[in-house]
C-alpha cells in the first residue's frame, strides 16, 4: 500500500480481513497512527492486541481522522447514497486507507476520510456498489485493489512471494489467535451459521479441522 514512515492509516473493518492487513502494517511498515473501525467487542479488543492506535465505531471514524491528522474542515458537500447527507471537507485526512469491507458506506467513508493525493486499498469487494466519485477526482486520490497472488519489493530491494510473506506473519504475530473456533466437516452447517453471526457471537474467524478425531484428541 506504500504506508509513509510517520503517516496515518485507516483499516475500516475489523474482520478477519482488517486484523490481518493490521497485523502485516506493524510488521512491515512504520505509521505513526494506525486507526481501526470495529463493530463488535472481540474485533476491538484483537484490533487492540495487534497494535491499532485506535479502534473507533465504523461512525466515528471521520471525527477520529480529523483528530489524528490535525484536520480542518474547510467546508461541506453534500454526499448521496448511504451516507447522505453534508458532511465536511477536510484540510488533510488518512495518508492510506484500506477497505477491507468494500460496501458502499465504507467507500464513501474512504473517500472523506483519505487526504488529497492520498491512498485507497480495496481488500474486501464482496459486491457491486454505488457510489459518488466526486471526490475521487477532486482530491486526486489514487484507488487500488490488492488481491492474492504478486511479488512483494522490500525497503533493500529483495524481492519476496507475497504467499511467503503472507506464511511468515502467521507464525510471526500469532495469527492462530484469530481463529475463535474449529469444526470437522460434517458440521459444515453449523460452521456457517456460526461464521454467518460471527461478530455478533463474539468471534473473528471461524475455521474447519480437516484432522480426523484420533488427531485433534492426540493433541
Amino acid at each position: 500500500a506504500h504506508v509513509p514512515d510517520d503517516g496515518v492509516v485507516v483499516i475500516l473493518g475489523a474482520g478477519t480481513l482488517g486484523q490481518v492487513t493490521l497485523a502485516a502494517l506493524r510488521a512491515h511498515c512504520a505509521p505513526r497512527t494506525i486507526i481501526a473501525t470495529a463493530r463488535y467487542p472481540e474485533q476491538r479488543r484483537m484490533a487492540g492486541l495487534l497494535g491499532a492506535d485506535m479502534v473507533i465505531a465504523p461512525d466515528e471514524v471521520r471525527r477520529a481522522v480529523r483528530w489524528a491528522t490535525g484536520s480542518r474542515a474547510i467546508g461541506a458537500t453534500r454526499i448521496s447514497g448511504p451516507r447522505e447527507g453534508v458532511v465536511d471537507r477536510l484540510t488533510g485526512g488518512a495518508d492510506v486507507v484500506v477497505d477491507c469491507v468494500g460496501s458502499s458506506a465504507s467507500l464513501t467513508d474512504a473517500l472523506a476520510v483519505v487526504r488529497p493525493r492520498g491512498r485507497i486499498v480495496l481488500v474486501g469487494m464482496p459486491a457491486e456498489v454505488t457510489l459518488e466519485l466526486t471526490p475521487l477526482w477532486h482530491r486526486e486520490v489514487e484507488l487500488v485493489g490488492a488481491y492474492t497472488y504478486g511479488t512483494e519489493t522490500l525497503a533493500d530491494g529483495v524481492q519476496r512471494r507475497t504467499f511467503d510473506m503472507a506464511t511468515d506473519l502467521v507464525r510471526d504475530a500469532d495469527l492462530g489467535r484469530l481463529v475463535t473456533a474449529t469444526y470437522p466437516l460434517s458440521r459444515y452447517r453449523e460452521a456457517l451459521e456460526h461464521a454467518a453471526a460471527a461478530g455478533r457471537r463474539g468471534a473473528v474467524k471461524i475455521a474447519f479441522d480437516l484432522r480426523d478425531e484420533k488427531e485433534r484428541n492426540d493433541l
